[in-house]
């Protein structure tokens, strides 16, 4: 049997994409294992038949990505001191990761998530004489507005490098394929970031009473909470479930306007297992990223295929990344950075039930036939082929 490892920067068994990577493998005949940094600080999550290493220190949550925020106006230099710091800690990751990977023994591919993991996974491929794929999650130098100079300058050249060393690039849209492809100088192997197709038709919410609205993901820069304050202030139809991962029901509820606490439900993350599960009860997954970087502008989130497999209408920003949502009649984008804009959009959903109707039905349609991690299997496939 080939054995396939898997390396992520932050906890393995809790990343979506790595999570049905394994999945895949073991249903192509894979033996698995990981090879999990731990820069997120969260606990292990159920993952079977796959035995996972951790490597390097816990990290900690980043305040920002408690509420959001605006990104910090720091001086150039302490900004790139910042961004040196990063790129000694990419040094310290990379050599933590291959003194553990060495314990694993030998392998056949070597599946790296994120540039993160990449120059490690690029050495222990090499030790191996193993296949090296690299998964480019994002536009990992871009990935916070006016980055670091010297820092993004360095990233691009690591990536480059190492990305032309891997016998193949996998990414998680058309639209990442293409700017990849332009930056790097190969040809990327699209897998879309989508659940495992759930045959059970999930329940209705019900035509009558308020527009049942979701958002199940993070904040962070260009997702603030205030963001989400101010698209409720403007669809007074609507009433919220908020579950976000890296804060708490706590956090949430004192941030959130005394005016707005009847209309917000705050919940607690679930198990990944559970996903699409707990979005079964709404009529709506809402986006709301602000495209503050190129890698924001071509987004192709867990979340958003999330929400087309539990039957959810999507209403979104007009982004580059997300414009077939539209195209395909999944759901309806509003301006880029204009909540007010994405309020009205809910609103002319609650207002027209007919098209809410469409749009969910077009929705798990299209996730059930074509949008499902089994549909990605033969892409995954052919990037590991050994």
């Amino acid at each position: 049997m080939p054995r396939l490892l898997l390396v992520t920067p932050a906890e393995l068994t809790r990343d979506p994409r790595a999570r049905r990577a394994a999945e895949a493998a073991k249903a192509l005949g894979f033996g698995v294992v990981g090879l999990s940094g731990r820069i997120s600080g969260e606990p292990p999550a159920d993952l079977a038949d796959v035995a996972v290493v951790r490597a390097g220190g816990e990290g900690r949550t980043n305040p920002q990505w408690k509420t959001g925020g605006e990104p910090r106006p720091d001086p150039s230099l302490v900004r790139e001191l910042r961004g040196l710091y990063r790129l000694a800690r990419l040094a310290s990751r990379t050599a933590s990761l291959v003194r553990a990977g060495r314990t694993l023994g030998r392998v056949d591919v070597v599946h790296a998530n994120d540039l993160d993991t990449l120059p490690a996974a690029y050495l222990l491929a090499r030790e191996s004489r193993s296949r090296l794929v690299y998964d480019a999650h994002e536009l990992y130098a871009d990935f916070e507005p006016d980055p670091p100079r010297l820092a993004r300058a360095a990233l691009n050249a690591i990536e480059g490098l190492l990305a032309r060393r891997s016998d193949v690039v996998v990414t998680v849209s058309d639209p990442m394929a293409a700017e990849l492809s332009r930056r790097l100088g190969v040809e990327p192997i699209v897998v879309l970031n989508a659940p495992a197709a759930d045959e059970h038709e999930p329940p209705e919410p019900g035509e009558e009473g308020p527009l049942r609205v979701v958002y199940q993901g993070a904040f962070g820069t260009g997702r603030p909470l205030a963001d989400l304050v101010e698209i409720l202030r403007r669809a007074p139809s609507v009433r919220l479930t908020l579950r976000v991962s890296r804060s708490t029901r706590e956090e949430l509820a004192r941030e959130l306007p005394p005016d707005l606490a009847t209309r917000v439900e705050v919940v607690e993350p679930v198990e990944p297992a559970h996903v699409v599960e707990a979005l079964h009860g709404h009529h709506v997954g809402l986006l709301f990223d602000r495209p503050l970087t190129r890698n924001a502008e071509l987004s192709s989130p867990n979340k958003l295929f999330e929400y087309l497999m539990a039957g959810l209408a999507i209403v979104a920003p007009r982004l580059p990344g997300l414009l077939w949502v539209e195209k395909e009649r999944l759901g309806l984008l509003a301006p880029a950075g204009d909540p007010a804009a994405l309020g009205a959009v809910l609103e002319r959903v609650h207002t027209d039930r007919s098209l809410l109707a469409e749009l969910r039905a077009n929705a798990r349609r299209a996730a059930v036939e074509r949008y499902n991690a089994e549909a990605q299997h033969a892409a995954l496939a052919s990037a590991w082929r050994t």
